[in-house]
């Protein structure tokens, strides 16, 4: 593959900002979503908003490499860069080991994130049982990650900003790692994805409102996309490492560890969102148009339709056109606490 488009100081970071101003805006809008339906903040929330701080961090650190050259600049560049070549490469070994743990424990907190949101979401025993198991996994494979990118090279961990030769026989199981990471990095990513799939298809809703709520947790697919596309970087950069720049292939893995977190975090967010989104881009008739036209009867299955439904699926109108229960005195939704 090509390594061109990563020699491009600007592009770098004008797709640094681009992504950092738009998962900004993502949990901006997620927060003040709970704050204007007037709900209480979740772990979930609060997880997302520590990947954020994560990624921010990354995106800081992607610019300021490319302005000390130390991003997208090939190694032996002489005509503009002050610094001497040894002086580089110690500065890119030790942004691409930060991006690597930092970027471990970010992907970590997103999907923690997700599963946790599915155990608010959703109320039956045996699909919380599963969860906890999941998360549980999650758990022990963000810690088994970072501890094993922090001990990759045994007793010696400050060898990995060793020479080439040191690396080799300090850190023989660096690229093992690597695979590994990326491989089920993509599973568990791919996993959780798919997680919501059999409570939804169970839910007793048209299929226009199926297929609705199906799409809402589906924006999860940018996420494993992301993961997908990061782990054939890594892949074709390991492969290319005697042909190609060092320095250039560190810059493509560096900004594809940063697109997937923050189009993890855009994912994570993008769920809980409609409410928000309706208000400001109405298109709720459009929406009932569509729910009208797919609806051959009313009966009293309809009333227990909307019950089924996740509350930020729903839009504005309809979740003001939910009737309260006149024994609790408010309105409840199937599923959420």
């Amino acid at each position: 593959m090509s390594y061109a488009v990563y020699h491009s100081r600007a592009g770098i970071i004008a797709g640094t900002m681009a992504l950092q101003l738009i998962s900004s805006a993502c949990v901006g809008l997620r927060f003040y979503t709970r704050f204007w339906r007037r709900q209480s903040i979740l772990i979930s929330d609060w997880l997302v908003l520590a990947a954020f701080a994560c990624g921010t961090g990354l995106s800081v650190m992607e610019i300021y490499g490319v302005a000390v050259n130390a991003f997208a600049v090939p190694i032996h560049t002489t005509s503009y860069v002050s610094q001497g070549v040894s002086e580089r490469l110690m500065t890119v070994q030790h942004m691409e080991y930060a991006f690597v743990l930092i970027g471990v424990l970010s992907i970590g907190l997103i999907k923690l994130s997700v599963s946790l949101l599915y155990w608010h979401i959703f109320a039956k025993v045996k699909f919380r049982r599963f969860l906890a198991i999941w998360i549980g996994i999650l758990v022990m494979w963000t810690l088994c990650f970072v501890l094993a990118e922090l001990l990759e090279c045994g007793a010696h961990p400050l060898k990995v900003f060793g020479t080439r030769q040191e690396v080799d026989k300090y850190c023989p199981h660096i690229h093992d790692i690597g695979y590994a990471l990326i491989g089920s990095d993509i599973a568990t990513d791919f996993i959780t994805l798919l997680i919501p799939l059999p409570p939804v298809l169970g839910m007793r809703l048209p299929t226009t409102q199926k297929i609705l709520v199906t799409a809402t947790f589906f924006i999860g697919v940018l996420a494993v996309g992301a993961s997908t596309a990061k782990g054939y970087i890594y892949i074709s950069a390991v492969l290319a490492l005697a042909k190609e720049d060092a320095i250039i292939l560190v810059t493509a893995y560096s900004m594809w560890n940063l697109v997937e977190i923050h189009v993890g975090i855009i994912a994570a967010c993008g769920m809980t969102l409609r409410p928000i989104l309706s208000r400001m881009f109405p298109c709720d008739n459009l929406f009932s148009l569509l729910r009208s036209s797919f609806r051959s009867s009313q009966n009293t299955r309809d009333a227990e339709t909307f019950e089924d439904l996740p509350s930020f699926v729903r839009t504005v109108s309809e979740s003001a056109g939910q009737r309260v229960n006149p024994e609790s005195g408010k309105a409840r939704v199937k599923g959420e606490k």
